[in-house]
């Protein structure tokens, strides 16, 4: 059957038309609104089908109105739980790819990567653990689909068809993204902490109010605006257009700055250091850029005006300074490092009660699904219980190494770290014979892995959908653009290059 033409654009404002029209059926007539939701899957369908690339990237992007944005729009008798309303697109979206894949021969194209391999390895190390550990069967693959289920995003991104084509418009709706969690919450503290009725975070250190945007929480946002800045970063050096390239400057900013007022230590320090690591490996110019855009950042900080929409004190302090005035950044991240130190720091307490955990299981862990990730939480782990420890209310210990390390051990987390390394490998090597927006991309790609891997320090960064499966839409991308065939021809080429420069 052919299906009816229509333009990109057109499609698009069909799709948001029914999905609003969706919405205000729920507060009318649950059975139209679960009618109206079926037809407008169908339409999903239809766009995975003629845009596979962009609808799998939408889908990913969906998920951040999971958490707060979907409960405050519909009733409550829709009720998504803990499935949000992200996972049918996504679900409906990748199993389109999925079957075009297999109709056209694409599938061997994207199960054919050292990705899948090593995944498959991980897969194979984490049951070793479950039947060693006597984990039982429920929780154990509750253990490892949470981990991996967000590389099926990588496996669908690279089957999607023309996706290669599909590759700087995808990264740019990403990036476009990152900008507008920056843009609503830069709003917060320039007009009203409580703008449109979501709440910035009130700090425990003198930070005054750190932004949640509409995420609901600064921790979050800050991982999000992570994932623009690599790739504002290489964008503002390596775009053609000079156009662009000061839009990639100004976006840089922009997401800097907004970094800058979640207040996340562990994200500045993340992409502090991945970003400064990633610009030596790929451009060295793309770290005085990023030092520039710190401190650009830092300044306008200091000096921006603060809660314009919110009513003060007209005698405020008494000599009609504003109430309302900038936090030492310098001294409430020192305090916050002094709490660190403390027993009564949660993740210092997760961390010094999670070495006997580690040291008693160092192999093979305590098995999938026992300790410090959601699948202990959904279902209760005697491993709490036995080496008296806590969660503290939390839903995870909030640091994705010593959980992997607890519960695969030193095994499982070398397979993980060899996953991330050969990625790095693999994105750094391509983008340096790359230019233009290709060198964008895989240079933004290999600096996100080193984000990723230093932000899952203190954040569950590759559990859960949230940032995970925009992550992993980002590493697929940029390995249909980093092929391991040439690369391996780049390598054994090298050698002979210089032999043949050292005999003339």
């Amino acid at each position: 059957m052919r299906l009816p033409a229509i333009g990109g654009r057109a499609f698009l404002v069909l799709l948001l038309g029914a999905l609003v029209g969706a919405v205000a059926l729920a507060h009318v007539s649950i059975p139209l609104f679960a009618l109206v939701a079926v037809a407008w899957l169908a339409l999903v369908g239809l766009a995975a089908h003629r845009w596979p690339l962009q609808t799998l990237v939408g889908g990913a992007i969906a998920t951040l109105a999971d958490p707060v944005l979907v409960p405050r729009f519909l009733p409550p008798e829709v009720v998504f739980g803990p499935v949000g309303l992200s996972e049918p697109v996504l679900v409906v979206a990748g199993s389109v790819v999925a079957i075009d894949a297999v109709r056209h021969g694409r599938i061997g194209r994207a199960l054919r990567d050292p990705v899948v391999v090593l995944v498959l390895l991980f897969v194979a190390l984490s049951v070793v653990s479950a039947v060693v550990n006597a984990t039982p069967p429920l929780v154990a693959l509750l253990g490892i689909f949470l981990t991996v289920d967000a590389v099926a995003m990588y496996v669908a991104v690279r089957a999607a068809r023309r996706a290669e084509a599909a590759a700087p418009i995808a990264i740019v709706a990403v990036v476009a993204m990152t900008l507008v969690v920056a843009a609503f919450g830069i709003a917060q503290l320039v007009l009203d902490p409580e703008l449109l009725g979501f709440s910035a975070f009130r700090g425990y250190f003198g930070e005054g109010r750190r932004i949640t945007s509409f995420l609901g929480n600064p921790n979050p946002a800050a991982a999000i605006l992570s994932i623009g800045i690599p790739f504002a970063l290489f964008g503002s050096l390596s775009l053609p257009s000079a156009a662009w390239r000061w839009g990639a400057r100004a976006a840089l900013f922009v997401l800097v700055l907004a970094l800058l007022m979640t207040f996340s230590r562990s994200a500045w320090m993340a992409v502090g250091l991945g970003a400064v690591l990633g610009a030596l490996l790929v451009d060295w110019r793309a770290v005085l850029l990023f030092l520039l855009a710190v401190a650009l950042a830092w300044g306008t900080f200091t000096v921006m005006p603060r809660e314009l929409a919110v009513e003060r004190d007209p005698n405020g302090n008494g000599n009609g300074e504003p109430v309302t005035r900038a936090p030492d950044i310098v001294e409430s991240t020192t305090g916050r490092i002094g709490n660190l130190r403390q027993r009564g720091d949660t993740r210092g307490r997760f961390t010094q009660e999670g070495i006997p955990i580690l040291l008693d299981h160092p192999l093979l862990g305590v098995g999938p699904g026992r300790y410090g990730g959601a699948a202990a939480t959904i279902i209760p782990s005697p491993i709490y219980d036995e080496y008296d420890t806590s969660l503290y209310g939390y839903r995870t210990i909030h640091n994705f190494w010593q959980h992997l390390l607890g519960e695969r051990g030193a095994l499982g987390t070398a397979v993980f770290l060899t996953l991330l390394a050969g990625l790095l490998i693999r994105f750094w090597m391509a983008a340096r014979s790359s230019v233009g927006v290709r060198r964008v991309i895989l240079g933004g790609a290999a600096t996100l892995v080193l984000i990723t891997g230093l932000h899952s320090f203190t954040e569950m960064i590759y559990e859960g959908n949230l940032p995970s499966l925009l992550i992993w839409a980002v590493f697929g991308i940029a390995s249909l653009l980093a092929p391991v065939r040439p690369l391996r021809s780049a390598i054994a080429s090298e050698p002979q290059a210089a032999a043949g420069s050292s005999a003339s």
